[in-house]
């Protein structure tokens, strides 16, 4: 029986123009990554909402699969975007292999006004399980 699950994992910007690198081990029962979202995690009143807070790339399957490489949105609740469903889940059907593992990297892109504000990224994956 098939059923799905959605793995979470937080990403630490510690500084402006950080590159944070990305290596996660999916579950081995994992077949297909169905769905991926990317959420900027933080308040900062000096900034509105923004198409291009930072950059997001990732592979599947030993880099086999390089199905996602995007701009991560910033939504403020001061100034909200006109298309809130940019943060919505993002729909993918990437095949996995057995004991796969997602590689790749978030990148600031100094959308803050100084000074610099650390921050997260929660990436969210959806995984079909067999």
């Amino acid at each position: 029986m098939e059923s799905v699950r959605r793995i979470t994992r937080v990403l630490e910007v510690e500084s402006m123009g950080a590159v944070v690198p990305i290596d996660l081990s999916l579950p081995s029962d994992a077949r297909v990554c169905n769905g991926l979202q990317a959420m900027v995690v933080g308040l900062f009143p000096r900034v509105v909402s923004r198409d291009d807070f930072g950059e997001l790339s990732l592979s599947f399957n030993g880099k086999a699969i390089h199905p996602f490489h995007q701009l991560v949105p910033y939504e403020s609740s001061r100034a909200p975007m006109a298309t809130p469903a940019r943060l919505d889940l993002l729909s993918l059907s990437t095949p996995l292999t057995p004991s796969s593992r997602v590689t790749g990297f978030y990148r600031d892109l100094n959308a803050q006004v100084e000074p610099f504000v650390p921050y997260r990224v929660r990436l969210s994956l959806n995984l079909l399980i067999a």
